[in-house]
């Protein structure tokens, strides 16, 4: 029998949507997103550090440092070991390598909940999760009896760490329209993090809800998010980016970034029914897999123009970190990440009570949404860099009242 390739490499470049962070990532603007599981009992510090030290050598993709080469930043191998830390930080700081002895991620831990903190040069939701998803089985197994039924034990295949982005790149480029967008203010809480309000409710009920307006949960959520923003930002045109992950339409397996957004505009505030038909309308234009393979596409072509190529790193830094203050901040209002629905074996799901999914935030985007869903369990979380939480109140407030349901709240304000 044919053995399977595995992955010989222990350095990689960056893949294309990666090269950005690290020209821009600080302390203010951090490039952090948090994927955490919230357990049925208190987390024990010995057993996590040891699941920790199983499941590392089996993802290489995650077992870098970053370093900075004359043209491009790229991974490469690192020797140490990272270590399970108590959480004592607010969600989503700006991940110092001297403190993550060289890793672009973190594991916190609190109480009953396991966090995995990435720093997006290294991954995606997707490849976040799938990596938090086996470090939980190897942390439950030193208990519980629980198979691995489902699971991705393993990023060992060359598969596993390819840049999708190029593979999947052709010659044919889409052109979108910008606008600049009305941006949420408020007065900074010049701490590092961000305050974090969950909200849980229950998934297929407002399934239900989405259903009756003749539409899906995304849709449904990003218009109610939408209606919020106008409410209290009182003018358009506002843009809420929602990230795509592109293995849905490609057969792509990488666990490093292979997700691209849509941009959702509106101009003015309506009915909730006609939000619904202006948001549903965008995303069906834009899920479009030419559309988005026109957009990746360019840039991949862009980074591999040659001028581009030959320009020096330490300059080239600075030219991408200018386009991001001057242009791409300029287009967008607020983030909303939906990741789906989170699987587990049914022989672990008795001991995960659900999961959360955490953006930062940063000026101007100082409120973002992310959301994730677990055993019927929907956790909408939205986090802030400034002390006004009126659009965070407006959400939950327009959520209950359209839904009629339970919200279940709970927040690190005061903490």
């Amino acid at each position: 029998m044919m053995k399977e390739a595995k992955v010989k490499d222990k350095w990689f470049k960056l893949d294309n949507a990666a090269k950005i962070y690290p020209a821009f990532a600080s302390k203010k603007d951090p490039a952090t997103f948090r994927i955490a599981a919230v357990l049925t009992e208190e987390v024990q510090y010995k057993r996590l550090q040891e699941a920790l030290n199983e499941t590392l050598p089996m993802f290489p993709s995650m077992a870098v440092t970053l370093r900075q080469g004359l043209f491009w930043y790229y991974l490469d191998e690192n020797p140490k070991m990272p270590r399970v830390k108590n959480e004592t930080k607010m969600p989503c700081t700006y991940i110092n390598l001297k403190n993550s002895n060289g890793y672009l991620f973190q594991i916190y831990y609190y109480k009953k909940r396991i966090s995995l903190e990435c720093f997006h040069a290294l991954t995606d939701g997707y490849g976040a999760m799938e990596f938090l998803k086996t470090l939980l089985f190897n942390y439950l197994k030193r208990k519980h009896t629980v198979t691995s039924d489902s699971l991705r034990l393993s990023g060992n295949d060359p598969e596993d760490v390819e840049d999708s982005y190029k593979k999947y790149a052709t010659d044919d480029h889409s052109d979108t329209d910008s606008v600049v967008v009305k941006h949420i203010k408020g007065t900074p809480t010049h701490i590092e993090g961000a305050f974090v309000h969950h909200g849980i409710i229950n998934a297929s009920e407002v399934n239900l809800v989405a259903k009756s307006f003749n539409t899906t949960i995304t849709v449904f959520i990003t218009a109610l998010y939408l209606k919020s923003l106008m409410s209290v930002i009182k003018e358009g045109p506002i843009v809420v980016t929602v990230p795509v992950n592109l293995r849905k339409m490609f057969p792509s397996k990488t666990l490093r970034n292979f997700s691209y957004v849509i941009n959702v505009k509106c101009e003015k505030d309506e009915s909730l029914e006609d939000m619904i038909e202006t948001v549903s309308s965008q995303f069906k234009i834009q899920l479009d897999k030419n559309y988005l393979q026109g957009q990746f596409s360019k840039n991949v072509d862009f980074e591999n123009n040659v001028a581009l190529k030959l320009t020096p790193n330490v300059i080239k830094s600075v030219f991408l970190k200018q386009a991001r203050t001057f242009k791409s901040k300029k287009v967008v209002t607020s983030i909303l990440s939906n990741p789906g629905i989170v699987s587990l074996p049914e022989s672990m799901i008795p001991y995960v009570e659900h999961f959360e999914c955490v953006l930062y935030a940063s000026n101007p985007h100082s409120i973002n949404m992310g959301i994730a869903t677990f055993n019927n369990k929907m956790v909408i979380s939205l986090s802030r860099n400034i002390k006004e939480k009126c659009i965070i109140d407006e959400f939950y407030s327009q959520l209950k009242k359209t839904t009629g349901l339970d919200i279940e709240l709970h927040s690190n304000e005061g903490v």
